[in-house]
């Protein structure tokens, strides 16, 4: 290694160093965790980053092991952990060691001047996708739609929709800060939970000035008489499954407001919703929006909405740049584990790349997020490979054997795979007696 590369591969390992220092708050430093445990939750959380948020190929297992020596290179602490010991050190600390790392972050969201707030309101978009997890039974029985007793029953169209319904997917629902574009709170549930109900559950988390920005998904009277009586505010889509009163009370359609009063809602004597009914237009079509602002203007709620689609931007890059559309791990609590760590270590990449930009004097929604992880998807495997120490090429080939699988008591045969093709089996040829009209045709061949 030549006196410069060495020069920045110090520069590199201290750069890293810094990141983790911030994204690790002091509560993860002090948490407490049972006497007996060997690892502290610092040093578990900086792994937990790096390899699920930052290091992208090879597999679980490689990942954890190149993360253990980034940290090491970081801390110079030679320590190292596999995968089953991370995965079982990580759910020993339960969710309360993902809720303080989540809170630390809001809270750094908060430190870009400028850009936590517009017009005296925090703009939060929300919305929700499905991360695919392998079909394991534990993993059917937490996250299928299937795995909920009342669904046992229920009647499909065909009958190849059940089998498909036993498929595992983990819905995640995002709240993601418009300003900043880095997420602030999310949530999971099974494939068929709600996205209304999971922002609901979050919405208490949110500030009080918050403006929740969704899609058509999140509509509905109990979602939104709850955001209206906690003081916050929403701007939502909406379409015609939604029914909207005119000239109901003394406010008038003409002046751009409407009510909101489902059958059910005035049966039970609750109050309407006034709400503003806003029309954008996206190209030569046509958008309605619905706020409780009902001073809120046309032309900024264009401007908010429009910057909703930051949000589909974060789950491309989740899913497709980081390569996470698929999780890997076999039991529920350690699916849930991976995909929290990666967003966090994915959040920490993204602040990263925004503090930068703003020492350069650049505004941070000129990231580009693919750079972003690549970059640091480059620097980590430079720092691995430092800490890696060199092997005779004359052993790796002479270790390159198939593994031993004699005492192996699983099947490698897929489990019920729901859409696996039935192949008819080969079978016996059909041996038929040769017919007077096919001997004849012999018989003129020959002559």
């Amino acid at each position: 290694m030549s006196h410069q590369d060495d020069v920045h591969l110090r520069k590199n390992i201290s750069t890293i160093k810094s990141i983790l220092e911030v994204a690790v708050p002091e509560s993860v430093a002090s948490y407490l965790r049972h006497g007996n445990a060997a690892r502290e939750p610092a040093w578990l959380a900086s792994v937990a980053l790096t390899c699920f948020g930052w290091v992208t190929a090879g597999t679980l297992g490689e990942r954890v092991s190149q993360g253990c020596r980034v940290v090491g290179q970081v801390f110079d602490r030679e320590e190292t952990i596999t995968r089953q010991g991370l995965m079982k050190a990580l759910g020993t600390c339960g969710p309360d060691l993902v809720k303080m790392m989540i809170g630390s972050l809001a809270n750094h969201v908060q430190s870009l001047k400028g850009y936590w707030t517009q017009q005296g309101k925090v703009n939060v978009a929300v919305d929700g996708s499905k991360f695919a997890a392998p079909r394991t039974k534990e993993n059917q029985d937490y996250f299928a739609a299937t795995a909920q007793k009342k669904k046992k029953n229920k009647k499909y169209k065909k009958a190849s929709d059940r089998p498909k319904a036993s498929t595992v997917q983990v819905l995640l629902t995002v709240f993601w800060h418009l300003s900043s574009g880095l997420p602030l709170q999310w949530t999971t549930s099974a494939s068929n939970g709600s996205e209304r109900k999971n922002a609901a559950q979050m919405l208490d988390d949110l500030p009080r000035n918050a403006r929740l920005i969704g899609d058509a998904e999140y509509v509905g009277y109990p979602l939104w008489s709850k955001i209206r009586n906690s003081g916050r505010s929403f701007l939502v889509r909406v379409g015609s499954n939604r029914t909207l009163l005119k000239q109901l009370g003394e406010h008038r359609v003409e002046d751009g407001y409407v009510s909101y009063w489902p059958d059910e809602v005035m049966r039970a004597k609750d109050p309407p919703l006034v709400l503003r009914l806003i029309q954008i237009r996206d190209g030569k079509r046509a958008i309605y929006l619905v706020t409780n602002e009902l001073d809120l203007d046309d032309e900024t709620a264009g401007v908010l909405y429009s910057g909703r689609w930051g949000i589909e931007v974060f789950f491309r890059t989740v899913k497709q740049t980081c390569e996470r559309a698929k999780l890997h791990c076999h039991r529920p609590e350690n699916v849930l584990t991976e995909l929290n760590w990666t967003l966090l270590g994915i959040w920490c990449a993204l602040f990263a790349g925004k503090q930068a930009l703003r020492e350069e004097d650049r505004a941070p929604q000129e990231i580009s997020p693919v750079k972003v992880l690549k970059a640091f998807s480059k620097v980590v495997e430079l720092i691995a490979k430092a800490a890696e120490p060199v092997s005779l090429f004359q052993n790796e080939l002479a270790n390159a054997v198939l593994a031993d699988e004699s005492e192996r008591t699983s099947r490698k045969k897929s489990r019920n795979y729901p859409r696996k093709k039935k192949y008819r089996r080969c079978g016996a040829p059909n041996v038929e007696l040769a017919t007077a009209e096919q001997r004849q045709q012999l018989k003129q061949l020959k002559v």
